[in-house]
């Protein structure tokens, strides 16, 4: 199975990829299913096989919101391990799919004697890290459509899927959620849509969205 080249699986050398598809217990999820609950002791890693994954986090208001997305081929818990902190957020599975859980020792043993695993670990930390600081600047400084189309272009660089004339967005997103990863409030994202919709730069529909100007979307990422 090919995973995504910038992935945690993707950066290993074939035979630390096999040795790490032995490592663990396979687990097949349904949709909705938690793999990772905010708050509890860290003591597993998760490497992502296949699916789509939300990662969220409960705000000050108490309300769920968006972070992240991941998919097969990613490695999630390994923040828990590294500082033995609570964990900082729920990864809930947004389709069916597989993963590996993997407890503290065995992880910790399987990095001890796979350098090249251990460096791909650090860059999947780092990644998160930057796309953390990217948001958080991103936030304070660049207005609400700017911030809009950022997401959706970083969502088609992601989890884009090329067809005649647009490029699908092959994961299902609510409108708050897609508020959550810009920074946005709901009514601010509607209005963003319906403008890029007039603009003929986006299509929208139920948990669907489909860009079909990408030159439109960067000219406005850009800004």
């Amino acid at each position: 199975m090919p995973w995504p080249a910038t992935s945690f699986l993707g950066q290993l050398s074939e035979t630390t990829r096999q040795a790490v598809l032995h490592l663990g217990t396979l687990r097949h999820l349904a949709a909705g299913e938690i793999v990772i609950q905010e708050g509890d002791r860290p003591d597993f890693a998760v490497v992502l096989l296949s699916g789509v994954y939300k990662v969220t986090g409960v705000i000050e208001s108490g309300r769920e919101a968006l972070l992240a997305i991941r998919v097969g081929g990613d490695l999630v818990g390994e923040l828990g391990l590294a500082d033995g902190q609570p964990r900082s957020a729920t990864v809930r599975a947004g389709t069916t799919g597989r993963c590996r859980r993997i407890g503290r020792p065995e992880y910790e043993a399987f990095l001890d004697g796979h350098p090249d695993a251990g460096r791909a670990v650090g860059r999947a930390i780092a990644a998160k890290l930057r796309s953390a600081t990217r948001r958080r600047v991103e936030f304070a400084t660049c207005p609400a459509p700017v911030r809009v189309a950022r997401v959706l272009r970083e969502l088609i660089e992601t989890h884009g899927v090329r067809r005649p004339g647009a490029v699908s967005i092959e994961v299902a997103l609510t409108q708050p959620e897609l508020a959550a990863l810009a920074g946005a409030t709901e009514p601010t994202v509607q209005r963003v849509l319906s403008t890029l919709r007039e603009q003929g730069v986006v299509q929208t529909g139920y948990r669907r969205l489909s860009v079909l100007d990408e030159v439109g979307l960067e000219r406005l990422a850009r800004t």
